[in-house]
Parts: C-alpha cells; structure tokens; sequence
C-alpha cells in the first residue's frame, strides 16, 4: 500500500528520501543513472558518503526554472489541472514494502486520460540536442528519467505520465513527451529495490564501477586509520601494477583509464595505508597534509604504487 507523507521543510523530505530508493535515483539500480551509480546510492545509504544538500549550479538552475516550465505546461495544456509539487504542498509517496519512493513535479488531471503526473527537467539546448535527440527528430528522454516518470506514476497512482524538458538556449522551449507505462519497469524496479536494501542491510558492497566511482571511492576511504592489508596472494593486483606503470609511461598518458586503475587499487586495499605485495614490495595511500599558498592546510591520501617487477 502505498503511503504519503506532508514534509514541513526540506530537512524532512531529505529524511524520509533517505529510507528509501528515490525515483530520480531509481536508473542507478541497474546502470542507467547518468549521475549515479549503484555503488554510489549504496555508500549515500549506508552513511560512508555524505548526501550533499547543497545546490550545484543544474539544480539551482532546475530550481528557479521549474515555476516558469510549469506556467508554460498550463500554456501548453490548458485543458489540465495541474497541481504544483511543491513548497507547503509537497506531497512525498512512497512504497513500505519496496522501499521506492518519490516527490513527482506535477500531479495533472487531464479530462481524457483522468491523473497523471508530469516530471519536468531543465536541459541546456545544446545538451539536449546531444542526449534527447540523438536517434531522431523526436526528442527521447534518457532511460534513467523515463525510469522516475514511471515511478513517480505507479506511487502516485496515475494513469498516465510524461516528462516535459524545459530546453533553455536563445529562448524557452517545453516539448511535452509521453512515456508508456510499461508494468515490467515497475516489476525490474521493485526486485532490485529489495536486492539493493538486502546489500544495504549485511554490508556487502556492490561493484563499483571504477571509471565512474573514484571519487566515491575516496569518499568511502577518506580517513587513513593505519592499517595494513596482505595482497601477495592477490592474482589481480600484478596485473593492475603492470597497467598503471604503462599508462603512466606513455607519450600521451590516458589519464581517464589511470584514475579507473587506481581505484580498482584503492578497493583492492579497502582503505588500508599498506598493502603489501610478493617480493616484499608495499602499496601505501597515506595521508599527507601540504600549506596551499594562502596558508591553510589540507590533508588528503596520496597512492604510491611500486614499479612492476
């Protein structure tokens, strides 16, 4: 059964957001979030990443931008009722039993289809034209938002859902996009909803996707307790040594594929100081703190990796 819930302020709405898989997040759960991985969501949820809530310059410009892509859905549809998601009338909805939840934009009555629900993003024209028209002339959203619509419509009850991208360039243009309803994203969602908290729940970590998670992995293992980890019997590691030495001795160094070589590294070690290696050989990622040119000081890790034998 699904339940809402009122938030008085938006420290409320991040709590009850923080016992569940939200629907703008939901796309992580199997690979598809363009922002989010499902190693990420897990360290957010399990507290080893700190869940920012300070606005970026996107949401900020999401933010702003909503009220106007809203008045022009009513210019667009004048034929619909549209309920504003929003301050004092936010409405959070949410599935116990999955632990999915949701705060759809728009809630909307349309006189031929009955409730629906509109997400509305705020996308920069030439972004838009790379991401949501890259196959036709008809815009398509990216999976991971056709994900949340879905949803935030099954939460909600509705009987229909789009996504309504306010493409901001020269001027303002709101294309209104229906997404189907398709029953088996729900059902995909739901099971991995239960696999992701079940993993949650007994620690163990999900694959972290090591071209798009370094920075998460160093978030995780930011702190340098000292300790030291045994890698001499790890068939893995040698290999890795081997292609961080390469990358690192090319002409024109590949620094996309180092920094993925060096998180895979750094999860090897899982957050230990030493690790040591056959030969007696030792990885160490220890912090060191340095005075920048304004005289305050900063500490963060610095991976030492020895040359291949």
């Amino acid at each position: 059964m699904i339940e809402t819930f009122y938030p008085r302020n938006a420290a409320a709405w991040h709590r009850l957001r923080g016992k569940d898989v939200t629907a703008s997040v939901a796309g992580a759960l199997v690979g598809s979030h363009e922002f989010t991985s499902r190693y990420k969501l897990w360290a957010m949820k399990t507290g080893k990443l700190f869940d920012d809530m300070d606005e970026n310059p996107a949401i900020k410009r999401g933010r702003l931008l909503e009220p106007v892509a809203v008045q022009l859905l009513g210019e667009e549809r004048p034929t619909w009722q549209l309920r504003h998601n929003t301050g004092a009338a936010t409405t959070y909805y949410r599935d116990p039993e999955f632990r999915l939840g949701g705060t759809p934009d728009v809630i909307a009555i349309d006189p031929d289809r009955g409730q629906g629900i509109v997400q509305i993003k705020s996308v920069e024209r030439t972004a838009f034209k790379r991401k949501w028209l890259a196959s036709n002339d008809l815009p398509e959203p990216p999976l991971w938002i056709a994900v949340q619509a879905i949803i935030e419509a099954y939460l909600t009850g509705s009987s229909w859902a789009a996504v309504a991208p306010i493409v901001v360039g020269y001027g303002i243009d709101l294309p209104i996009i229906d997404i189907p309803l398709l029953p088996g994203i729900v059902d995909r969602m739901k099971a991995e909803s239960l696999a992701f908290w079940a993993q949650v729940e007994t620690g163990e970590e999900p694959d972290p996707d090591f071209e798009r998670d370094g920075d998460v992995i160093d978030s995780v293992y930011a702190l340098d307790h000292g300790e030291e980890v045994d890698l001499s019997r790890n068939d893995r590691i040698d290999g890795l040594i081997g292609a961080r030495h390469l990358l690192r001795t090319r002409m024109s160094e590949d620094e996309k594929t180092l920094a993925a070589t060096d998180a895979e590294i750094k999860t090897l070690m899982k957050g230990a100081s030493i690790a040591y290696l056959k030969g007696g050989q030792r990885i160490t990622w220890k912090m060191v703190r340095k005075i920048g040119p304004d005289g305050r000081a900063t500490s963060f890790r610095v991976l030492r990796v020895p040359q291949p034998e």
